[in-house]
This record gives structure tokens, C-alpha cells and sequence, in this order.
């Protein structure tokens, strides 16, 4: 009987979060926030997934502009040379099939949890419960595994899942409706059938090239001309790469997709009312240098000066020392207009 190869994991580092501004920018982008105040939400994912997967078979993917900040952030957590590099971004579907196809060439084919940088997820154990149960399904159905998340709120900007029949510990995908109107969520929310996208997948890398080949042929190809091959030639035939997202490309086109639900709470952490709810909805969230008097529902928090919100409501004031952020609360998931506006202005020191 074949031993089967340990598990290992792509963690997807993308995204500028600008919904985070001042404090996630170019330099410093959304996975290298610390949005428990103390350890970045990459070194939080990196921790999580140890126990399961171990340390040498953990792969961080970077765009190339963001290569420089993260080989800082994973110093002491993983080798440098687990720093998966994308000469630009191209979304998920070709980070994924990329990042899956460069660690199938060093060590081989196998099981890979992929999964993003940037969301609370509690508690690790239940997490590594969760992700082991998908690789078991994903290796014994050569199966696409996706993670469902049980709805707290009928939430229109979420994609979802539709539980089907059962397989194991586990269930078929029926079919995904991907953000439906609020009407919609609110009755498959209501109807217990549904599941969020955590947009984490559970595949054998094997799998993934099958589907490549029958779902998006044209980003098979091209990962297979990459792979290996030096990185001018990455380079030069990854700018002709152009794609919609692993979910779209792949996994809705897909009949070979079983789903297991989440054990572990968790949470998408988008904006900074995202991650005020995801501190327990306080009356007052502080950190740093920053005081509340008689104020509530707010989120306060300073790296240096001292802050103090007196007498205020439903206010998110965040001084990064450059910088000063303050947003009415139901404002806070259109905060990527002020990034819009400083890029316009010309002050481009501040992005």
C-alpha cells in the first residue's frame, strides 16, 4: 500500500486591503495587518496551519511588487525559499494554479489546502480539524474540497453553497450562488441549506490539473510551459495570463466539487467595522496609545500619539503616525475612496 504524502499548504498573501487604510498600504499590505494587535494575520495563518502541515511543506505566494515586505514577515516562520513569487497579480485562479503547479515541481504530487492570509479564524485545533477532514475526501474522491462556513447574517457581498447529499464527512455541492441580492441571502439563510465561500480549497494537485485541462484549458497550458522554467520566462508568458477567479474558472464549472463545514468561527475581516465585530462588538474597541471617555461604539487606535474620543459615537478614528483616519462607522466599507482620492491628489507617499 502507497504511503500517502504528507499535506501541504499555499497560503494566497494578495490583496492591498485599502478598506484598512492608513495602516494596510502598498508597503504593508492587508495580510501583514495585525488585527489582534499584536500578530499579523500571516503569522496567525502560518501558526494555525502548523500541527497540520509541517513547517517545510508551508508556501506563502506574493506578487513580486510585495516580494521585499513578505520575505521580512515569514523570517523564523518558514524558509525563504517557500516564498512562491507571482511576477504580477492575476488573480485567483492563476495564483492557485501556479502556486500549486510550483509546489508539485519541488517535492512532488500531493494534497494542498489552499487558503487566504487575511482572516480570523478560531480555533486553531477546529481549523486543523476542519482542513484535515477535507484533504481525507479530497485524496479519496480526487475531488475539489471547498470549506463552508455556517451563515450568522444573510449577507449579499458573501458567495454561497448549497449543501447537497451527504459523502462521508462531507457533502456534494449542489450548486453556488455567488452574491445574491439581500432577499435571496435571507432565505437560503433562513432554509439552513446554504454555506458561505471561505474560499479556502482542499486538492490533490493531480486533480486541479485535470480540471485545468477540462474547465480552462488555455490557464493549464500556460502553468505547465511555467513550471520549472526560469523566471524571465515566467515573466514574460505570465503578462498573458488573464483569467477570472478560481471559483469561476474552476470550481462552478466543476461536477467533481464536495464541500465540509467549518468547525471553526471565522471571520472575512474586510473592513475596520469587520474587524470591530469581529472583537466582539464592544461598546468600545481601543488599542494602542488611545483612550474612549463616555464614547461608544467606536474603534480607536494609535501606534504613537496619544488619542482620546470624547463623548462620540459610531466613530473609527486610527492614527498610523503618517496619518489620521477618521470615518463615521457606516462608512467603514467605503474607505478605499480615500485611497481613490489621495491617488487623484497626486500624494502617492500615503498609499
Amino acid at each position: 500500500m502507497t504511503r500517502r504524502a504528507p499535506l501541504s499548504a499555499l497560503i494566497i498573501a494578495g490583496g492591498r486591503g485599502t478598506r484598512f487604510w492608513p495602516c494596510s498600504r502598498e508597503k504593508s499590505p492587508k495580510p501583514l495587518f495585525r488585527a489582534d494587535g499584536s500578530q499579523t494575520l500571516l503569522a496567525a495563518t502560518i501558526a494555525r496551519t502548523l500541527g497540520l502541515v509541517p513547517r517545510d511543506r508551508i508556501f506563502v505566494l506574493v506578487a513580486k511588487s510585495h516580494a521585499r515586505a513578505f520575505r521580512r514577515a515569514i523570517r523564523g516562520l518558514i524558509s525563504p525559499r517557500n516564498l512562491i513569487i507571482e511576477p504580477a497579480a492575476r488573480g485567483t485562479a492563476v495564483a492557485i494554479a501556479f502556486g500549486v503547479a510550483t509546489i508539485e515541481h519541488r517535492i512532488g504530487p500531493g494534497v494542498v489546502a489552499v487558503m487566504p492570509a487575511d482572516h480570523l479564524i478560531e480555533t486553531a485545533s477546529q481549523f486543523r480539524l476542519t482542513i484535515a477532514q477535507a484533504a481525507s475526501l479530497a485524496a479519496k474522491h480526487a475531488s475539489i474540497v471547498v470549506i463552508g462556513i455556517p451563515p450568522t447574517r444573510a449577507e449579499p457581498g458573501f458567495g454561497y453553497q448549497k449543501i447537497g447529499p451527504a459523502i462521508d464527512h462531507g457533502f456534494k455541492v449542489d450548486r453556488f450562488v455567488e452574491k445574491p441580492r439581500i432577499a435571496l441571502a435571507r432565505r437560503m439563510v433562513r432554509s439552513g441549506q446554504f454555506l458561505w465561500n471561505a474560499g479556502m480549497f482542499v486538492l490533490d494537485s493531480r486533480t486541479l490539473d485535470a480540471e485545468l485541462r477540462a474547465h480552462s484549458p488555455r490557464l493549464a497550458s500556460g502553468v505547465r510551459a511555467m513550471t520549472g522554467a526560469p523566471d524571465s520566462v515566467i515573466a514574460r508568458s505570465y503578462k498573458r495570463l488573464n483569467f477570472d477567479s478560481f471559483d469561476r474558472e474552476v470550481v462552478e464549472r466543476s461536477s467533481n466539487v464536495l464541500g465540509v463545514r467549518a468547525r471553526f468561527r471565522w471571520h472575512d475581516v474586510g473592513s475596520w467595522e469587520g474587524l470591530w465585530e469581529a472583537l466582539g462588538n464592544k461598546e468600545a474597541i481601543t488599542r494602542g496609545n488611545a483612550i474612549a471617555i463616555d464614547s461608544r461604539r467606536i474603534f480607536a487606535q494609535s501606534d504613537s500619539r496619544l488619542m482620546v474620543l470624547f463623548g462620540v459615537e459610531d466613530i473609527i478614528a486610527v492614527d498610523a503616525g503618517d496619518a489620521i483616519l477618521i470615518a463615521h462607522r457606516s462608512r467603514s466599507d467605503s474607505i478605499r475612496e480615500v485611497t481613490r482620492e489621495l491617488e487623484r491628489r497626486g500624494m502617492s507617499r500615503y498609499l
